[in-house]
C-alpha cells in the first residue's frame, strides 16, 4: 500500500504530559492509521482525487471531508467549517481524524481537533515535501490572521505522521520549490550531511523522487530531534524560524498565496544570512552558496519593491516578538544558529534592498 520511501526507523516526539507522536518513515502506515481508534474521520485537500479514492477505504475513514484549501484559506472561517462537519457527523472523543494534505490543511485540521470538544486526536498524512519535512511535524497547529501569520494557534501533537513519498510524485514543480525552503532552512541550522549534499540535487523529473528521498528523511529527522528538545518553543525550537521572520511578514503583506511559504522563507533566508554577517561575522561564502542553490531550483532571488514602514510593522507582530523586542534567528557559522535581538531596523532595509 503505497509504500515507496525507504522504511526508517520510527521517530517519536515526547510531550511533557506523556503524550508521543510517532513519525513513521515508509512502512506499514495505512494499517497503523486505521489502529488508531474505533472511529477515523479523513479530511482531505479537495485537490487530491483520486488519493482520497485510494486512502479513505485502506484507513477505513468513516466520513470525508473534502476542503477546498489554500494560505488565503487557512482562517478561522474555514476552521469553522470543519467544526460544522465534525458535529454533523457526529465526532466524539474517541474519534479519530485524519488530516491528509500539505501544511496548509495539517495546521489547520491540527488546529480543529486542538479546540474540538477541547482535543481530540488527530493523525498527518502529509502529501506536499513542506508537511513531510516540516508543517506536518512537532504539533504547532494554528491559522492565519489579518494582522499575521499563524498568529491563532496551539500545541496538539498528531499521534503519528505517516511520510510515504509516493505522494511527492504527483506534486507540482511549484510546490516541490515551496518545501525546499524549508529544506534549506533545516540545512542551515544543522549543517552535516544535508547541508552538503543539496549542492548537489537538481529537482527530480516529473513523476519521480529520485535522490531526494534521503533527504527527505534526514530533513524530518532534524526536525524531530530539535522538537524533542523544546517542544514548546521556549528555546533550541525557535532555531526552526530561520528565514520565517521576514518570510512571515512577507506572506502577510503582499497578500497570501502571492509568494508560497517556501518562496518567502527563502526570500526571508538571504535576509537573515544578509544579517548573520553583520551582526555574526557569519562568511558571505554561505549566502553565496544559498543564492545557487535557489537559482538552480528556480526559487525567485528578487521581491517586488515594499513599503518599509509597513514591512517593519509586520515584523513587530510576529510571533518571535518578545517585550524587549523582536528575536532573530541567525547564524555564526552553518549548523550554529543563535538567537538575536536588537537588531537594528536599517540593517533589514538595507538587506531588503539587496533583494529589490
Amino acid at each position: 500500500m503505497m509504500d515507496n520511501t525507504s522504511q526508517k526507523p520510527d521517530m517519536v516526539i515526547q510531550s511533557r504530559q506523556d503524550t508521543r507522536s510517532r513519525v513513521v518513515i515508509g512502512g506499514q502506515w495505512a494499517e497503523l492509521l486505521a489502529s488508531l481508534g474505533p472511529r477515523l474521520l479523513l479530511v482531505a485537500d479537495a485537490r487530491l482525487d483520486p488519493w482520497i479514492e485510494v486512502v479513505g477505504p485502506a484507513i477505513g475513514a468513516q466520513s470525508v471531508l473534502r476542503l477546498p484549501i489554500s494560505e488565503a484559506q487557512k482562517t478561522l472561517a474555514t476552521v469553522q467549517q470543519v467544526y460544522a462537519w465534525l458535529g454533523g457527523v457526529g465526532a466524539t472523543r474517541d474519534t479519530v481524524v485524519v488530516a491528509m494534505g500539505g501544511g496548509v490543511l495539517t495546521d489547520l485540521v491540527g488546529y480543529a481537533a486542538a479546540t474540538y470538544l477541547r482535543g481530540i486526536t488527530w493523525a498527518a498524512l502529509p502529501t506536499s515535501l513542506l508537511a513531510q519535512v516540516d508543517a506536518a511535524i512537532g504539533g504547532k497547529v494554528g491559522v492565519n490572521t489579518d494582522w499575521g501569520k499563524n498568529l491563532v494557534g496551539a500545541f496538539h501533537l498528531p499521534a503519528v505522521v505517516a511520510v510515504d513519498s509516493q505522494f511527492l510524485t504527483t506534486l507540482p514543480r511549484r510546490e516541490w520549490r515551496t518545501g525546499l525552503g524549508e529544506v534549506m532552512k533545516s540545512a542551515l541550522i544543522h549543517g552535516g550531511w544535508l547541508y552538503e549534499r543539496l549542492g548537489h540535487l537538481e529537482l527530480p523529473p516529473p513523476g519521480e523522487v529520485g535522490e531526494w528521498e534521503p533527504v527527505v528523511a534526514e530533513t524530518a529527522s532534524i526536525k524531530v530531534e530539535v522538537v524533542n528538545r523544546d517542544l514548546y518553543e521556549d528555546g533550541p525550537r525557535m532555531f526552526l524560524n530561520f528565514g520565517h521572520t521576514v518570510g512571515h511578514a512577507l506572506e502577510n503583506l503582499l497578500g497570501y498565496g502571492v509568494l508560497t511559504h517556501g518562496e518567502a522563507v527563502g526570500l526571508g533566508s538571504l535576509v537573515a544570512l544578509r544579517l548573520s554577517e553583520e551582526y555574526l561575522h557569519l562568511s558571505p561564502q554561505v549566502r553565496e552558496t544559498v543564492r545557487r542553490w535557489m537559482a538552480s531550483w528556480g526559487l525567485p532571488l528578487t521581491l517586488p519593491r515594499v513599503d518599509f514602514e509597513e514591512l517593519w510593522e509586520r515584523l513587530t507582530r510576529d510571533k518571535k516578538a518578545r517585550v524587549r523586542g523582536l528575536t532573530w534567528v541567525l547564524l555564526h557559522e552553518v549548523g550554529a544558529p543563535r538567537l538575536v535581538q536588537d537588531v537594528r531596523p536599517e540593517s533589514v532595509q538595507r538587506a531588503l534592498a539587496e533583494l529589490s
